[in-house]
Order: structure tokens, then C-alpha cells, then sequence
């Protein structure tokens, strides 16, 4: 049956009264939701609009302006709303903040004297204002509620929750807002809930026309439902949900998440989202929580949102010998494959979909991300201008995804130490004997490895660009994945720890190979890619008995000491100069190299430009007799670093006066008597070597 609905039905009586097997045709025009409208134990209903049809979660204010000062006007309206966007005239207005907002920097705005005593001071009352930052190592964000001042005069500060790597936040990127003090440049606003009055400062010659307020952050919530269809819709102008969200700390991944989206799934089976666009999402889209299978989402654009774009997640409770970043368990009590419950997402497809400016106020985020579920296909998606990765994986449970087909540009825009495609593998295995970051233990964690990346997932031709980062990422004892015919510009493949990596059939232009604390027995598989890169190759902190078979592979533009013989020997590889008549007549063939098309992402959405330039690998400098390198994304993760200061110990001679204190190979030297190392040319041969810090395998000393 056909019902027809007009936005001045009430949507909940009408899903309420909904029968088995009828079709809800939403009529053109703004549907303007107030509160998440359920719809629960439902089954064969689709929710159809005419590609005309939104639904935001904004209300209209009415009222009368009247000038406040000579800036400012003020509009009394109803109290105690939670306001969290404002559109005036159709355009978004920013809440008041300090720094103001400026679109060029990280945070759209930042300093460092943003909460400084002054500032503070100058604050009549800064309860209900809000703190925004990066993590202090740049791992995503950190946001804190503000309570009030203390008696000290510092503010008192309620962090939200919104990273799983603690709640220390960067002294330098970080910005205030909602604080009515800070209404002071055009296009911001702020409201005082306690009496119903909005502050706007318009920009000159603006007459403040329709004034919504996004005052709901979720639209539709699906539970138990099955056969489920929703298309052609526009879902638009909701609330942010940051500062209103419970979050949850997700196994040892960096992720704090918080479970709702304008889209919310939980327990759901054979529900389709086809043809619906999402802009000014205030928070996450889309959220596939629990038990949920053969879910699609497909041909679908997600455009200047708040969080992420689609979340997959299931219940921690599935996970054996669950570890978190406070309880390292370091002995598997639990020795059974794969999840003991079954409240995880399974079957999921994202196809066709096109992502730009996703994380707008959250930044551990990401267009696609994904804990405990299984089997998710991401297939022709088109992702970037981004803060943070594209696609985000943040645990091997349980694996058995493909990633196909897509393209994935411009990300890592604001945080740092990841690549455009980030994974971890923090898994049952991975503190076994001990928690370490070095690699060790690997002959014993190799039989447990699959224990939760029970099926392989497979990264199969997609294209990667970027200028920082890595871009294929295989963090922290990822395990389990065949990477195949993959084009990464700029940024390039990194293994660390884990275990059954193929890495097969891939071009790399500009980036290294990365390899960093390699286990032993780790059964990793590089063969038939070509490398066009002065270097090649970065390999640190390879363990004894390592077993990564390096074969018929092709480096253009490297020189043969680059490579670690040991990892290289027994098998043959081709080396040889970018001019080189070799690399100019080689055909594919003879190095097993299988060519592949380069039509990637989604037909109709924008491509990067390419730079053709091949790039130069880091200087080297001798000093101390020692050779010592500047600070790069891959020296920055191996160590763990919060930024890229210091100098990496690339060489060392026993005579040399750091060797004589302690210093070793692969160390990276942070500071000198306290003074900090920002590059190496800053040491001198003359240095007074006294109270040396350096960085070795994720842990600092002191010699």
C-alpha cells in the first residue's frame, strides 16, 4: 500500500500505523524533525522520497530582531533549546569562538593562548562553553565541556571522551566556543538557553531573514527491523551531537565512539539506503551497530559533516580476551577463533558513495569506519578533504572485508602518525608475554595471530594519494590482509608488527615500502610491486628470525646500500637509476607485474592532480661520527613521536661521543640539556653531552 506523506504529517503517527509490505512517499519540500522518530520491529516498509525531499533537523525561530550594540542583534526566542548549528538565510553561522574562524588552518582556527589565564579572565561565566582540540600527539581530537571557572581562576573541564589514547590534549591547536564574550567578528552567533536570547553579529549590508536552529541530531532509528528501504531523501541540517553523546572507548584502537548517527541500526537485517545525499550533518550519518546483516548503503553523497560517514560497529562483548589500553592482558585464556556472540555487523556493502569534508567537529573520525563485524565490502567510493584517514579499521575482529575499487585523496588534513587507509591489529595476540611496541615475542604470537582476523581481508585495487602519512597503513600487529594492485602516489605501503601480509602487484610513486618492528615468523609476502622513489625502502627495527619473503620486485631510482641485505638476500629483486636504459625497456613481464586500469572511485566525482616530480629521501648529516636524519612520517610512527622534532641515529660509529653515552642505531635523539633537538643540523661536534634524551622503541631515556 501507498501512503503519502506531507511534511505537516506527523512522521512517527504515520511509521506507527505502517503495515507490512506499504511504501511511504514523502512528498517535496522540508520535513522538519524535532525529535528521532523510531521505528522498531518493522518489516517489508520503504521510505521513499522524490530526490526534492529534506529532512533536517532544524527548527525556525520567529520573532522580532532588535539591535544589542552596534554589531550585534538579538532575537528572543525559546529557552533552554540545545542548540548546536545555526543557518540564517539558508547559510550556516558559526558559533562564537575564539580563535576566530579561518578555513586555511587546522580546527578552522587555532592558538595556543585560547584557555590562557588572560583570556580566561576576561570571561564574566564560561559554563556551557566548549573546548576543541587535537590530541597532544596528534592521534585525532580531544573536546572538553566546559563546567566553569575554578577558584584558581583555570577552567574546569569535562573531557568528553572522544579518543581511546587519553584525554591530554595539544597545549598549541586547540580553540574555545560558545562564549558569549567571543561574539565579536561577523557570521557568529550565540545563544543563552537561560533566557531564550540569540546573538547574532550579521555581516554588513546582511538583513537577517529564516533562522533555523539544529536542535535534533538523529533522524531515523531502526531496531529490529528487517526488509527495509529508504531512498531519494536528503537529510540535512542536524544537530551536532559531540557535546550531548555518550562516548565508548573501542578495544585498543584510538577510538572513542560515540553509537548514533541521523541514521541509526541496531539488530536490523536486509535494510537498503540508496540515493540519499547527507550535508550539515551535525554528527555521524549513518551507524550500523550490533547484530545487523546484509546491510547496504549505496550511491549516496555525504558532504560537509560533522563526524563520520558511515559507522560499522559491533558489541565489544563479542571479542575474546577483550584488552583495552588500561588492562593488557598478556596471557590468552581464551584460545576458541573468532567472536563468542553474535551482536556484530556482517554483510555490509558501501558502494558507489562519495565523501568530501567529512569531520568538520570531530576528528577521530572517518568517511567509512569499522570495529568487530565482518565481511565489509567497500566497493567504487570516492573519499577526500578530510582530517583524518578515509577508511578506518580499528581492530582485526573479524575480518574477511574488501576494499575495492576506490579512490581515496587529500585526508590526514589535520592529525598526523596514520595514512589515508589506517588499520590496527591491537588483537588477542598482540601483548602476549608482555605489552610492547618493539615487536618481540613474535615466534610465540605468531600461532595465535588469525585468533580474531579469522579471514582475510583483501585491499584490492584502489588508487591512494597524499603528501604526508602513510598510505596504506597497517598499524600495530595488522594481520591477515592481501594488498594487490593498488596505485599509492605520495604516500606508500607500511607493515608493522603483525602477521600474513601480501603485498602484491602494487605501483608506488614518490613513498616508501615501509617495514617497521618486524615479528619473528611473520610470514609477510612482498613480491612483483614497482617502487619509483629515491628511497624505496624503510625498514626499522627488524626482529630476529623475521620471514618477509621480498621478491621480483622493481625499485626505480634507488641505489643498491639503501636496502637491508638480510631482508633482501636469497631472492631476486631489480634495482636501478630512473634513467636507466634497464627501467626503460623492462617489460612487466619479466618482473611478474600484472597491469591494471587506472579507473578508480566514483565515475562523476572529482580526481587529484598528479605530480610527476619524483621526490628525494631525507638528507643525511655526519656529525659526532654519527649519521643522523631529520624527523619523517615513518621515523615519527616508529618512534611514537607527538610531532617531528629531533634527530634520528641513521649510523653510529663506537668512537663516536654518543655512542660512549648510550646512544645507539635507530635511537632518536629529542634533546641536549633540555634543549630540543627541532633538526639535527642544530647539533654541534662541540655538543656538551649531558642529560640526552632520546627515543628508543617507544620509550624515552635519559644518559
Amino acid at each position: 500500500m501507498n501512503i503519502n506523506v506531507k511534511p505537516t504529517d506527523c512522521m512517527q503517527s504515520v511509521i506507527d500505523s505502517a503495515k507490512n509490505g506499504d511504501t511511504l512517499r514523502l512528498s517535496s519540500g522540508v520535513f522538519r524533525i524535532k525529535k528521532p522518530i523510531n521505528i522498531a520491529n518493522k518489516k517489508d516498509i520503504s521510505i521513499v522520497g522524490d530526490k526534492n525531499t529534506i529532512i533536517t533537523g532544524s527548527i525556525t525561530l520567529n520573532g522580532a530582531w532588535e539591535r544589542y550594540n552596534e554589531n550585534i542583534f538579538v532575537l528572543k526566542t525559546e529557552k533552554d533549546l540545545d542548540i548546536q548549528q545555526l543557518y540564517i538565510n539558508g547559510e550556516k553561522y558559526i558559533m562564537a569562538r575564539y580563535p576566530n574562524f579561518d578555513p586555511t588552518k587546522i580546527l578552522d582556527g587555532h592558538s595556543e593562548d585560547a584557555v590562557s589565564p588572560e583570556r580566561v579572565a576576561s570571561w564574566k561565566n564560561p559554563a556551557g562553553g566548549y573546548v576543541r582540540a587535537l590530541h597532544s600527539a596528534e592521534w585525532g581530537g580531544n573536546s572538553y565541556i566546559i563546567n566553569g571557572k575554578k577558584a584558581d581562576g583555570t577552567l574546569d573541564l569535562k573531557w568528553i571522551g572522544d579518543n581511546n589514547r587519553g584525554s591530554d590534549y595539544h597545549k598549541q591547536v586547540l580553540l574555545v566556543e560558545n562564549i558569549f564574550e567571543e561574539l565579536d567578528s561577523p557570521k557568529e552567533w550565540f545563544y543563552d538557553k537561560n533566557e531564550g536570547l540569540l546573538y547574532v553579529y550579521p555581516e554588513e549590508g546582511v538583513v537577517l531573514g529564516e533562522v533555523e536552529a539544529a536542535v535534533c541530531g538523529e533522524i531515523f532509528k531502526f531496531t529490529n527491523c528487517e526488509d527495509i528501504s529508504v531512498s531519494d531523501i536528503n537529510f540535512e541540517k542536524t544537530k551536532r551531537l559531540m557535546f550531548c553523546s555518550e562516548y565508548e572507548m573501542i578495544t585498543r584502537s584510538d577510538w572513542g565512539i560515540a553509537r548514533n548517527g541521523a541514521i541509526y541500526m541496531l539488530g536490523c537485517e536486509n535494510v537498503k539506503i540508496t540515493d540519499c545525499s547527507f550535508n550539515e550533518v551535525g554528527g555521524n550519518c549513518i551507524f550500523i551497530d550490533g547484530k545487523e546483516n546484509d546491510i547496504s548503503v549505496e550511491n549516496c553523497d555525504f558532504t560537509a559533516c560533522g563526524a563520520s560517514g558511515v559507522c560499522i560497529f559491533g558489541d565489544q562483548k563479542c571479542v575474546r580476551d577483550l584488552s583495552t589500553w588500561e588492562d593488557h592482558r598478556t596471557v590468552i585464556s581464551d584460545m576458541k577463533k573468532g567472536p563468542c556472540a553474535d551482536d556484530y555487523p556482517r554483510n555490509i556493502t558501501v558502494e558507489d558513495c562519495y565523501f568530501y569534508d567529512m569531520g568538520q567537529y570531530e576528528k577521530q573520525t572517518a568517511p567509512i569506519t569499522m570495529s568487530v563485524c565482518s565481511r565489509v565490502t567497500v566497493k567504487g567510493c570516492t573519499m577526500h578533504h578530510v582530517p583524518r584517514a578515509g577508511l578506518n579499521v580499528c581492530d582485526g575482529s573479524f575480518g574477511g572485508h574488501r576494499f575495492i575499487d576506490n579512490l581515496i585523496f587529500d585526508t590526514i588534513r589535520e592529525t598526523g602518525d596514520h595514512g589515508p587507509f589506517n588499520s590496527w591489529g591491537r588483537d588477542r595476540f598482540w601483548s602476549l608475554g608482555g605489552y610492547d611496541t618493539g615487536g618481540n615475542n613474535g615466534k610465540e604470537k605468531r600461532k595465535v595471530a588469525t585468533l580474531d582476523a579469522v579471514e582475510t581481508t583483501v585491499i584490492a585495487h584502489n588508487m591512494v594519494c597524499g603528501t604526508r602519512g602513510f598510505g596504506i597503513d597497517l598499524d600495530d600487529g595488522s594481520s591477515n590482509y592481501l594488498i594487490t594492485n593498488n596505485y599509492c602516489y605520495g604516500v606508500g605501503i607500511k607493515l608493522r608488527e603483525g602477521f600474513l601480509r601480501t603485498v602484491r602487484n602494487n605501483f608506488i610513486v614518490n613513498a616508501p615500502l615501509d617495514l617497521h618492528c618486524t615479528f619473528e615468523d611473520n610470514d609477510d609476502v612482498i613480491e612483483n610491486n614497482i617502487v619509483i622513489s629515491e628511497r624505496p625502502m624503510s625498514i626499522y627495527a627488524t626482529n630476529r628470525g623475521f620471514t618477509t619473503r621480498m621478491q621480483n620486485n622493481l625499485f626505480v631510482g634507488a641505489s643498491e646500500d639503501i636496502f637491508n641485505e638480510e631482508l633482501l638476500g636469497g631472492y631476486t629483486n631489480y634495482i636501478c637509476d630512473k634513467d636507466d636504459d634497464f627501467a626503460l625497456s623492462m617489460t612487466p613481464t619479466q618482473i611478474y607485474f600484472e597491469p591494471f586500469s587506472m579507473d578508480f572511485g566514483r565515475k562523476d566525482k572529482p580526481k587529484p592532480i598528479i605530480d610527476t616530480v619524483i621526490a628525494k629521501g631525507l638528507t643525511s648529516f655526519k656529525i659526532m661520527d654519527a649519521t643522523l636524519t631529520g624527523i619523517d612520517d615513518s621515523i615519527r610512527s616508529m618512534g611514537g613521536l607527538a610531532n617531528y622534532d629531533g634527530a634520528f641515529v641513521k649510523e653510529i660509529n663506537e668512537s663516536s661521543p654518543l655512542y660512549k653515552i648510550g646512544v645507539r642505531k635507530h635511537d632518536i635523539i629529542i634533546s641536549i640539556d633540555s634543549k630540543i633537538i627541532a633538526k639535527p643540523v642544530e647539533m654541534k661536534e662541540t655538543a656538551e653531552l649531558k642529560n640526552v634524551k632520546i627515543i628508543r622503541a617507544q620509550k624515552e631515556f635519559i644518559f
